[in-house]
């Protein structure tokens, strides 16, 4: 029965790939494994370990942060400043982590990343990639998003019909997408109104108001006819650094969309709501 002890000669092996034996150590442990193929092998097998937990542990670093924790992030108070020691009084730490380490790291990492996703299931309101596969909306907010990247990186061009219109901006909008509207004053918070575009997003037409806030953000309501007039509640999907709340109206879809770091998108998609 296997008593749960490291051998060995699986420490000296682990000892070998973490570059932690001297010449002498090494020498020895080489003349081993050339006459015992098991040491072969097991070096072989922890090798493997090895490149299996240090590609685990980079595919997890380009995993997308969630808006959660953005925002969490993004809310939270600032940290004490650090006090920095003096040369000799720093603690010296490993530059190369050992391939125990590793693995146990990447086990530890896995449970955490299990235990977020199993809680984040059972919240409503949140998307995933998944979820939007089977999607009718997939089209319209693949659109919506890509047409935010590009126009909100616009300065002269930001907009085609500027605030100062407003009146035509609302008779414009409605003859050409059938959606009536309001244009929200969002003014106390924070936000001033630019003016409107219209583009076309999952083959409709699709009216757009742009607001920017006090960090030169541009935060745009996007609407068009009801696409999916089912749907109940809003909902937040995350593409890269661009964070959309979704929402059904009577006769219109809607999406407001800004920088996934903005933590106060939700409270401004639901304030919109009542208004536009």
């Amino acid at each position: 029965m296997h008593d749960g002890r490291v051998k060995p000669i699986d420490l000296q092996v682990s000892l070998l790939l973490d570059g932690e034996l001297t010449d002498n150590e090494r020498e020895a442990l080489e003349a081993i494994l050339q006459q015992d193929p098991q040491a072969r092998a097991r070096l072989e097998e922890l090798r493997l370990c090895d490149e299996r937990a240090r590609k685990s542990f980079e595919d997890m670093l380009k995993e997308p942060v969630s808006l959660d924790l953005v925002r969490s992030i993004r809310t939270a108070t600032p940290p004490r400043r650090a006090v920095r020691l003096p040369g000799s009084a720093r603690p010296r730490l490993p530059v190369k982590p050992s391939v125990t380490a590793i693995i146990t790291a990447s086990l530890v990492m896995f449970a955490l990343g299990t235990s977020a996703g199993y809680m984040l299931a059972g919240r409503p309101g949140m998307t995933t990639y998944a979820d939007l596969a089977g999607d009718p909306n997939k089209a319209w907010l693949d659109d919506v998003a890509s047409h935010y990247r590009l126009f909100s990186r616009q300065s002269r061009h930001l907009v085609e019909v500027p605030a100062i219109e407003s009146a035509h901006i609302v008779d414009w909008l409605m003859a050409t997408t059938g959606v009536s509207f309001r244009i929200p004053d969002l003014s106390k918070e924070g936000l001033q109104f630019l003016g409107a575009r219209l583009y076309s997003a999952g083959g409709r037409p699709v009216g757009q108001l742009i607001y920017r806030n006090g960090d030169s953000d541009v935060i745009a309501i996007s609407f068009t006819k009801s696409i999916a007039p089912s749907e109940t509640g809003m909902r937040e999907v995350i593409r890269d650094d661009i964070g959309l709340v979704v929402w059904q109206g009577l006769q219109a879809s809607y999406v407001l969309t800004g920088p996934s770091a903005d933590a106060m998108l939700d409270t401004l998609a639901s304030k919109v709501a009542g208004i536009i």
